[in-house]
């Protein structure tokens, strides 16, 4: 890998790719590199105790969340517990970034959360962790699952709207069954599907 950046460093300097692009497109790609990630938004959708309905469970079945089995304590605890573990995780790579987390939440929590994050952000990189094992899958027409109130439905999120919600420049985790189903990248030549890109 560093014989790989060596290498780009040194392509870079040379001001043109071998395809002929124009300098600008590796000062692009270099000042990835360098962008800070200053936060980042934890969103789990967890409903502890409750499978979604297009769940079957096999036996055995993988149980923990951040090495918490959430079955061990109560819902709640449970809850906060695998929060702050999946923040540790985070802390450990970017100790400075301003972390908020917001557990089985709303509609309307997350695009507050998102909207206060990409404010206090301004031009720096915001990253959005979504957790959705106590939802649905992600449905094809690009949408992932949160709760109502209640916590008696879920409720369809749109991936669009959350990417307009946390601007740019941002990074998506989506940690959930069948990630790639249906979720669409808004793009600025329309929309990408995720499930033809290379699966690493």
């Amino acid at each position: 890998f560093e014989s790989e950046m060596l290498s780009l460093e040194a392509w870079a300097r040379g001001g043109v790719s071998r395809l002929g692009s124009p300098r600008v497109l590796v000062d692009v790609f270099l000042l990835c590199f360098q962008m800070k990630t200053v936060s980042v938004a934890l969103v789990l959708c967890l409903n502890v105790g409750v499978d979604p309905p297009d769940v079957v469970k096999t036996t055995p079945c993988a149980r923990l969340e951040c090495w918490i089995d959430p079955l061990s304590m109560g819902p709640q605890k449970a809850l906060e517990t695998i929060g702050a573990n999946l923040q540790k995780q985070y802390e450990n790579w970017q100790p400075r970034a301003r972390y908020k987390q917001s557990l089985d939440p709303t509609v309307d929590e997350v695009k507050k959360l998102c909207t206060s994050l990409r404010r206090n952000a301004k031009e720096e990189r915001v990253l959005f962790h979504y957790n959705g094992h106590g939802v649905p899958r992600p449905t094809v027409n690009g949408e992932v699952w949160v709760f109502n109130k209640n916590y008696t439905q879920y409720i369809p999120l749109s991936i669009y709207d959350l990417q307009t919600w946390m601007g740019s420049p941002s990074i998506f985790v989506y940690d959930c069954s069948n990630a790639e189903l249906g979720l669409w990248v808004a793009h600025v030549d329309g929309p990408i599907f995720l499930s033809t890109w290379p699966h690493f």
